[in-house]
């Protein structure tokens, strides 16, 4: 009789166990990230990397890995991108690049919240895409894309003050279908947006429903973290060889010239000729004056930068946001708005640097060819700009004296996001 019920429920017993196993069990029997894993990942731009926190902070263990926030303009890795530059006149960081095509400031909150203690007296770069500051901010898929569930259950289950800004993320979160389609964490942040000790859902089984799903998601990380794939390190490999043997920025920025004048073979925008081919010449009459209402001043994405920043204060990290140019000619044929343009430069250089962080623009250069290879994507010129900035800020001493956010930000100056219906 024994031996007929152990036959029939042993197995399944035995898998529970080793499930509990894999849940509960030892970190340090699952979480071992290789160095060779982490140089692998600093070009990967795999999203089982920026989605995760075992590899980030692996290599923020080690002194010589920069973190690079951003989104596509990231992917862009030509002879003149930092992790070639940096790697060949060893300019003492390599770049640790952080971002998707749609990530934006509030996916890297997230990022950066979680990674809390670990970024503390780090050096960090923001490279900002006017773009994001649309009026709508980021896109609902977008932001579905690059959702990382473990990011989000670690500050929904923060053991901490309830703050207006902590109140504004958790009502972003809510806004978005794919926050709204986890039930748990939806009640969580239910939980964190009601005012007073009466909250919509039980507090103890809500968070010990989360704790489990957190639980869960930092095991997955720890089994994905052993092997990435995606890494560009090939392209790091051939851009080295194309460089002169000695740094001069001077000659830097002629050979850019060259290459971009070649890669544009001039057409009337200075973008990538096959860019151009495919993407512009085919609607380029139909484009003409079309985006005369397009403007980045207003926007939802100036609340998410803002809780951007407030989480680089609270982990101390060193930080310099970048702000690149926008495309001039195309801008001109398109008929964007200047002015909302030139209010975006404005706004964004005063939002950060009236709290202390580090700023350096681009925007000076939107009328000069080959800073971008499309309307909107560093490249050639850009990234040797880039390159100086970059090798002189890391070589400044740490600094991390910032202001203080009032309250009245998030409770006053950004208008609220309605939640979102789950599509059905």
């Amino acid at each position: 009789m024994k031996k007929k019920l152990w036959m029939t429920f042993g197995p399944l017993l035995v898998a529970f166990a080793v499930f509990l196993f894999v849940l509960f069990g030892p970190s340090s029997l699952f979480s071992h990230v290789s160095s060779e894993t982490v140089e692998k990942s600093a070009t990967s731009m795999n999203e089982n990397v920026i989605q995760g926190l075992d590899i980030q902070k692996e290599a923020l263990k080690e002194d010589n890995y920069l973190p690079i926030y951003g989104s596509s303009e990231l992917s862009r890795v030509d002879q003149f991108h930092p992790s070639v530059v940096s790697k060949k006149y060893k300019q003492g960081y390599t770049p640790f690049l952080l971002g998707r095509p749609g990530t934006q400031s509030l996916s890297h909150f997230l990022d950066v919240n979680a990674l809390g203690d670990s970024l503390k007296g780090k050096k960090v770069v923001v490279v900002l895409s006017p773009q994001w500051f649309g009026p709508r901010g980021v896109s609902d898929p977008s932001f579905g894309a690059n959702f990382s569930p473990l990011h989000a259950y670690k500050f929904a289950l923060e053991n901490t003050k309830n703050t207006p800004e902590r109140i504004y993320a958790a009502k972003r979160l809510l806004s978005f279908q794919v926050v709204q389609s986890d039930d748990t964490l939806k009640k969580l942040l239910e939980n964190i947006i009601t005012p007073g000790p009466n909250k919509p859902h039980n507090v103890k089984l809500t968070r010990i429903a989360g704790n489990i799903e957190l639980k869960m998601l930092e095991r997955k990380d720890d089994l994905e973290s052993k092997v990435i794939t995606g890494s560009k390190q090939n392209r790091v490999d051939k851009g080295i060889k194309a460089l002169p043997d000695q740094l001069d920025y001077n000659q830097l920025d002629e050979l850019a010239k060259n290459i971009g004048e070649k890669s544009t073979q001039g057409n009337p925008f200075n973008v990538k000729g096959h860019y151009y081919e495919k993407k512009i010449k085919p609607v380029q009459e139909k484009m003409k004056n079309t985006r005369q209402s397009l403007r980045y001043d207003k926007s939802p994405e100036y609340g998410d930068l803002q809780l951007l920043m407030d989480a680089f204060k609270k982990a101390g990290a060193d930080v310099i946001f970048i702000n690149p140019p926008i495309n001039g000619k195309w801008i001109d044929y398109i008929g964007m708005n200047k002015q909302g343009l030139k209010n975006y430069y404005a706004k964004t250089k005063q939002q950060i640097e009236s709290q202390g962080f580090k700023y350096f623009s681009l925007e000076q250069y939107q009328n000069d060819p080959y800073y971008l290879e499309d309307t909107i994507h560093l490249s050639w010129r850009g990234w040797v700009q880039i390159d100086k900035v970059l090798a002189d800020f890391v070589k400044e001493p740490v600094q991390t004296n910032y202001t203080p956010t009032a309250d009245e930000f998030y409770m006053k100056n950004h208008p609220k996001q309605e939640h979102k219906k789950i599509q059905k």
